[in-house]
């Protein structure tokens, strides 16, 4: 079976970022940031980021989207450095995370 036919309809990519909440107390805004910011997101670029709470552990919230090739990610990247208002809604949330906590990951799908 040729993989292009395998994964047909299925996105070949997913990113995910995870960052660490500085305190627990931080919880909400990190909650009220994590809406804000998908939903501008998934508003301007069409994209259907997700983000979720870790249940156990850790005080992390992680984001995810799903994309057909690493250009779509790298086009991305490069209209998010000239996007206004991520940048300030960015630097709103800036307090809340734990410096150097934030790890970005691209995960090639395969079924």
């Amino acid at each position: 079976m040729q993989a292009s036919s395998f994964c047909k309809g299925i996105r070949m990519y997913r990113f995910t970022r995870k960052v660490t909440i500085k305190v627990v107390a931080g919880v909400p805004g990190a909650l009220q940031f994590c809406g804000e910011v998908t939903a501008h997101l998934n508003k301007t670029y069409g994209l259907a980021m997700k983000t979720g709470l870790e249940m156990f552990g850790h005080n992390r919230v992680y984001w995810f989207y799903d994309v057909n090739s690493l250009d779509e990610i790298a086009q991305l990247n490069s209209k998010l450095m000239l996007d206004r208002t991520y940048w300030e809604i960015l630097d709103k949330a800036k307090h809340l995370w734990l410096e150097g906590s934030a790890q970005d990951r691209i995960v090639k799908i395969i079924a």
